[in-house]
């Protein structure tokens, strides 16, 4: 239980410093605005404040659910490079090296030489 309470607290910890940086925070500040024009009518507004805090809270997460799930693949990636890297680093250094030869033309120039 201790370690998914330190989760919990380094999410937030996470989510409170990634509020407060300057990108996400000018964001904030130019939403807030844009949530606050009709001031008038509270109910308006606060519901457009809730729907704004869960759509960061909805994209926060898919970008993490993201990155978490790359990590985690990465050690099936490199069993499958390990077994596999050498069918496909061999033909192309055939091909750089005839490439610099001269044996073959790429068909796009890369400037006057």
């Amino acid at each position: 239980m201790d370690s998914f309470a330190l989760a919990i607290g380094s999410a937030f910890w996470l989510g409170l410093l990634t509020s407060i940086s300057p990108c996400p925070l000018a964001t904030n500040i130019a939403a807030i605005s844009f949530v606050g024009r009709d001031a008038g009518r509270t109910s308006r507004v606060l519901y457009a404040g809730i729907l704004y805090a869960a759509g960061r809270v909805l994209a926060y997460t898919v970008i993490g659910s993201l990155v978490v799930a790359s990590v985690l693949s990465a050690p099936g990636v490199s069993v499958w490079l390990q077994s596999n890297i050498s069918l496909f680093v061999g033909p192309l250094l055939v091909l750089v090296g005839m490439i610099l030869l001269g044996l073959l033309e790429l068909p796009f120039s890369s400037g006057s030489g």
